[in-house]
C-alpha cells in the first residue's frame, strides 16, 4: 500500500508537470501570476467515483454532512433498531378514533 505522503508527492508532481491533466475535460489547471501550476479544479460529478479511493487514502471525506453529528447518530441508531425488528407498529384506525 502506498503511503499518504507518497500519494500527495506523486499527485503534486503530476500536477506540476501537467502530464495527465492538461487535456482532460472536467479538469482545469489554475496557474499563479508567475505561470506556475498551483491548483487543479476537478469536476467531482464527472470524476468523483474514480477519485474517492484517492481521497479516502488522504483522509478527505467524500461527503460533508450539514447535520449535527448527534442527530445523525440518533437516526443511525433508530435505523439499526428497525433492522433488528425493535419497532412499535401503530394501526392508523386506532390513531384517528
Amino acid at each position: 500500500m502506498v503511503s499518504n505522503q507518497w500519494l500527495v508527492c506523486i499527485f503534486a508532481w503530476l500536477l506540476q508537470k501537467q502530464i495527465f491533466m492538461a487535456r482532460i475535460a472536467g479538469i482545469t489547471i489554475e496557474k499563479d501570476k508567475s505561470g506556475n501550476a498551483r491548483y487543479a479544479r476537478i469536476d467531482l460529478k464527472k470524476y468523483g467515483k474514480q477519485l474517492s479511493a484517492f481521497f479516502q487514502e488522504l483522509g478527505i471525506q467524500d461527503e460533508v454532512s450539514t447535520y449535527d453529528p448527534k442527530f445523525v447518530a440518533k437516526i443511525k441508531r433508530s435505523e439499526k433498531q428497525a433492522e433488528e425488528g425493535k419497532v412499535q407498529r401503530l394501526d392508523l384506525n386506532d390513531i384517528w378514533k
